[in-house]
């Protein structure tokens, strides 16, 4: 139950944040997103657990989950997509939050699938964890590029971030085992 409890809180922060008269988070975006996306993850929790119950149950609360979910990431968005920004900053904002979403569920996913089906304790699964270590520091070399309006080299790093699902489904593709990991 402690993942309820947390989830609690940080729906409260966020509750508050979003009611009180000084917006006393505003410069405090990564806060604000940190929180989001915790609590995306804590829902989400929420939410297979929920698909578990028994059917008339299970189906309620799981639209439910999935709804709040998507809520969690649309403002997710919509925290890291400001209006004065210029189009070309938003839409690699949002490009490389989708990316970041993509990456995070895929490595996640094979982790699930690696700890369901393993039967020997494989040290290989830290390189699961590859591509999302090199997307994030892609992602703060390309915003600080982005600051520095260096354009064609802020291109080049997100041609290379799209790419980064790929290597994750070929790092699955090529450590040793039975059909991967």
């Amino acid at each position: 139950m402690s993942w309820l409890l947390i989830g609690v809180l940080i729906s409260s922060v966020l509750l508050f944040n979003s009611t009180h008269s000084k917006n006393w988070m505003s410069r405090r975006r990564a806060v604000m997103n940190t929180l989001l996306i915790v609590n995306g993850f804590l829902l989400g929790y929420g939410t297979l657990l929920a698909t578990n119950l028994e059917r008339p149950y299970s189906t309620s609360l799981s639209i439910i989950g999935y709804l709040l979910v998507l809520c969690a990431i649309i403002c997710i968005y919509r925290t890291s997509l400001r209006h004065e920004m210029p189009t070309n900053a938003k839409l690699l904002h949002a490009l490389n939050i989708t990316i970041g979403i993509v990456l995070t569920l895929g490595t996640l996913y094979f982790i699930y699938i690696f700890f369901l089906f393993s039967e020997d304790g494989n040290g290989e699964v830290w390189k699961l964890f590859v591509p999302l270590v090199l997307y994030g520091i892609a992602y703060a070399i390309q915003m600080r590029a982005l600051g520095a309006q260096r354009k064609s080299f802020v291109y080049t790093v997100a041609v290379v971030q799209i790419l980064m699902p790929v290597v994750l489904l070929l790092i699955w593709m090529v450590v040793p085992g039975e059909g991967g990991l």
